[in-house]
């Protein structure tokens, strides 16, 4: 009996080890993983940070026309270019339990863009980048450094982390991260994307058993987008511009 307890212990120490390190980083280098990057100062002093990073064979200037548009589908913007399966994983399921239904959308659009939208096309400090139906979440532009870095921060996300019945109570969980992205020009004519993710929340019992979950998720929807955007920066003719006189696409 007790090496079978010792067993099963020294599993779930390796497999959380693992799910850790999966979560904390991912195709990112020790010296990505270590560097100061644009939008760390603010959140100076993070609970939990991660770094996750993707070589893409496309310039910055591609890349970033990509980036610009990302946030929530349903605003019109050109999503977070992750799998359907998680889409519809998130608004079937999860978002049922954590979004009022007064708040959820009707009729979600499900599925990233595939074509440059010439709206969504710049940025600046202040602006809001929806990532959820009115009422819910959304970013606000920190720090933009065109074809280099976008800082987004959010102190809304983290209260739908909750089930719905904790909502207004003192178990309601709450909480900032942000998520940086930073393009650095890689050997030719290729780019590193790097995405960092840098958070605080409580409360202490909410930050205990959520840990795991977290890594989870830091082990799937970085990658995620950071593939959907190499997949459509790769793919995208080099020679495809955005006239900013008429913000049409040529």
């Amino acid at each position: 009996m007790k090496k079978k307890l010792t067993w099963l212990l020294l599993v779930g120490v390796a497999g959380y080890w693992i799910l850790r390190r999966l979560g904390t980083r991912g195709g990112a280098s020790d010296e990505e993983v270590h560097a100061s990057l644009p939008g760390d100062d603010v959140i100076p002093h993070p609970m939990v940070e991660t770094t996750h990073a993707i070589r893409i064979e496309a310039p910055p200037s591609v890349v970033w026309k990509w980036l610009m548009q990302a946030g929530y589908r349903g605003s019109g913007r050109a999503g977070w270019y992750s799998d359907p399966w998680l889409l519809k994983l998130t608004e079937g399921i999860y978002l049922r339990l954590t979004v009022p239904a007064r708040l959820r959308a009707e009729h979600p659009r499900i599925g990233s863009a595939d074509e440059l939208l010439p709206e969504f096309q710049y940025s600046e400090v202040g602006d809001i980048v929806p990532d959820g139906p009115p009422g819910t979440v959304y970013f606000v532009v920190k720090a933009v450094e065109p074809e280099r870095a976008w800082v987004l921060y959010s102190d809304t996300h983290i209260k739908y982390l909750s089930p719905i019945f904790l909502h207004g109570t003192d178990w309601e969980a709450r909480g900032e991260f942000t998520w940086v992205f930073v393009l650095n020009p890689a050997n030719g004519s290729g780019t590193r994307l790097i995405l960092r993710t840098r958070a605080r929340y409580g409360p202490p019992l909410f930050r205990r058993l959520f840990m795991p979950l977290f890594y989870i998720g830091e082990a799937i929807i970085p990658r995620l987008i950071l593939r959907g955007i190499k997949k459509r920066a790769e793919t995208m003719p080099a020679t495809m511009e955005i006239a900013p006189e008429s913000g049409r696409v040529t």
